[in-house]
């Protein structure tokens, strides 16, 4: 909505807003009157600061309860985890205001942050589910692989386009994360076998699916048929959903009714090849 304004107002200016980054400043001063403009900034400031103390203090969680008191001092007393903590909280803050110092804008950062460190994250997130053999140790070492890829990228290659950034820092994480699954042992296959069969994935599981009575290898395969047509009509779905919505804000009725009808004709699509299966138990014979 925000953004249909902006454009709406560089429409009336005869000039279009340049800056991504200032249509909501624009916007709010402009559009919105004395008092609720106030709220609404008032709003903003708490929805960021929320925020903001939120990260600081998950980030003092990480270093006080999974590294120091895990590993450095299982016997710390709550007096020395609140030091750490309080250390931690400065040196997070301290951390983000140096990096800010080298950002020129918010689009520059949250690229960064969504295809190079994003990046680092997606590769282990994914391949868990799809390959028997990966394990915790695979996920930590694919993890760490991939956020050192994306900092060592914002230091020495900071100009190299997203694209870039993105399948560099993926593919150093897959290596890491394969590399550290197969140099590990292997996660016991009675754990294996009860994700498989909880959560029916796709993927390479070959090692646990040939395990299986043939009654629920064709459940299955028939639900992961489903999932994927599901999937293709989900998006679809969601696509005519964004822009019906936008034809309510720009009154074109028009296409709002052509839209609706694509709505109605794709819920009725996603209702029988994935919302009818859906159940809240484990079928009896998966346990």
């Amino acid at each position: 909505a925000i953004a249909l304004m902006g454009v709406a107002i560089g429409v009336e200016q005869g000039q279009p807003i340049a800056d991504p980054e200032q249509v909501l400043p624009i916007v709010i001063n402009q559009l919105v009157p004395i008092g609720l403009k106030g709220l609404l900034i008032a709003g903003l400031m708490a929805a960021f600061m929320s925020t903001f103390d939120s990260t600081v203090n998950a980030a003092a969680s990480y270093w006080v309860r999974d590294i120091y008191q895990a590993f450095l001092n299982p016997q710390a007393s709550e007096k020395q985890l609140l030091r750490h903590s309080r250390w931690a909280s400065v040196i997070v803050v301290g951390a983000g205001l140096f990096l800010t110092s080298n950002v020129s804008s918010i689009n520059d950062i949250w690229g960064w942050l969504t295809m190079s460190i994003g990046a680092g994250l997606f590769v282990p997130l994914l391949l868990r589910w799809y390959w028997w053999r990966m394990n915790g140790y695979g996920f930590a070492i694919g993890t760490l692989a991939g956020n050192l890829a994306a900092i060592a990228q914002r230091i020495w290659l900071p100009d190299v386009p997203e694209y870039w950034q993105f399948l560099l820092v993926s593919g150093i994480a897959l290596f890491g994360t394969v590399a550290g699954s197969l140099a590990t042992k292997p996660t016991d296959d009675a754990v294996l076998s009860h994700f498989f069969k909880t959560t029916r994935p796709f993927g390479f599981w070959r090692h646990i699916r040939e395990n299986l009575p043939e009654s629920q290898k064709i459940s299955i395969r028939t639900e992961n048929r489903r999932d994927i047509i599901a999937v293709c009509i989900a998006v679809l779905w969601q696509l005519s959903l964004f822009l019906m919505l936008m034809q309510i804000i720009f009154k074109q009725w028009h296409y709002f009714i052509y839209l609706f009808a694509i709505q109605i004709f794709l819920s009725t699509g996603l209702y029988f090849f994935w919302f009818r299966h859906l159940s809240d138990e484990i079928p009896t014979d998966f346990k």
